[in-house]
């Protein structure tokens, strides 16, 4: 099966989705999919009573999950920040050569970019709670208009993975910053209205967690997406239990998907294509794959059900 050679393949080399000396460890323990931020613009009446809002836009991010095969994922998230060109709207043009560069003084080099905090709710949060469209609010928080440029997030130390109810190991960051910019284009944003915008984040845990030396490590891989622009692929796996994972993949990309109550799973961010998906079968069950699955350029496809055998 050219996947799994494929899979294999990934396992044993330096840049893959997750390093491990047991090739079936990223199946049995660690198919990382992907946590969602959803960030939502929306700019206040500026003459609300009690509250200065002119020239401010509120910002509330939410975080959303599809799921691990971990028992648990830990991220100690400290503080989120958004680099904003005051000076330009958010219909005008990205200038991707320039306006992601630390230097970067804004459009027509006004000095017009800077960096607002976000006031958040810092802390833990375990990513296997939040999945299927399940979110958490993040933050909320009154900050410049403008057009978004990139999003900071800062980590801290209190990371760790599960592999069971009760084996925990700490999630090292990869790098001497525990600071990760995610550059954010026009596209990615999702206009509501002239005042109002949502972006979402896919925090992909597989290509973030690495497996390296007897430890687990962190290096965030995060992507924008617009999620009501961007189709999706769902369907469901019988009997409940019966699948381990879900792969959805092509020649350039793969994707995972962790069945959920009633065998439900989902993908989110996907880009338009052939695909195959491949169920790896737990607990006696046998491995399916089914191809030519078409995803088109938005909306939802659905996979027929598919039942899996002992």
């Amino acid at each position: 099966m050219k996947f799994m050679q494929r899979f294999i393949h990934q396992q044993n080399t330096k840049n893959i989705r997750m390093k491990t000396n047991n090739k079936w460890l990223l199946a049995a323990t660690g198919i990382a999919m992907g946590c969602i931020f959803f960030l939502a613009c929306k700019k206040e009446n500026s003459g609300s009573a009690g509250t200065d809002t002119a020239g401010k836009s509120q910002l509330s991010i939410y975080m959303m999950d599809d799921p691990v095969a971990f028992t648990k994922v830990l991220i100690d998230i400290k503080q989120v920040a958004v680099r904003i060109d005051t000076a330009a709207k958010h219909g005008d043009a990205d200038d991707t050569t320039h306006q992601w560069k630390d230097d970067y003084k804004g459009c027509h080099n006004s000095n017009s970019a800077i960096w607002d905090t976000l006031a958040i709710t810092p802390g833990i949060y375990d990513l296997l709670k939040l999945r299927n469209g399940t979110d958490t609010l993040l933050a909320s928080s009154l900050v410049a208009s403008g057009k978004i440029l990139q999003v900071r997030i800062t980590l801290g130390t209190n990371n760790a993975v599960y592999t069971d109810s009760v084996t925990s190991y700490p999630l090292n960051i990869i790098g001497p910053s525990n600071s990760f910019n995610l550059n954010v284009r026009r596209e990615d944003v999702s206009v509501i209205s002239n005042s109002q915008f949502k972006l979402w984040f896919d925090f992909n845990l597989s290509r973030s967690i690495f497996f390296i030396n007897n430890k687990y490590w962190l290096r965030p891989t995060l992507t924008p997406f617009n999620d009501m622009t961007k189709p999706k692929l769902e369907g469901r796996v019988l009997p409940q239990g019966a699948s381990g994972f879900v792969a959805v993949f092509n020649q350039s990309d793969t994707l995972y998907a962790l069945p959920w109550i009633g065998g439900y799973y989902q993908v989110r961010g996907i880009n338009a294509g052939i695909y195959s998906v491949y169920f790896k079968g737990w607990h006696g069950y046998k491995d399916t794959t089914i191809t030519n699955i078409t995803v088109g350029s938005s909306g939802i496809t659905t996979v027929p059900t598919i039942t899996l055998h002992q």
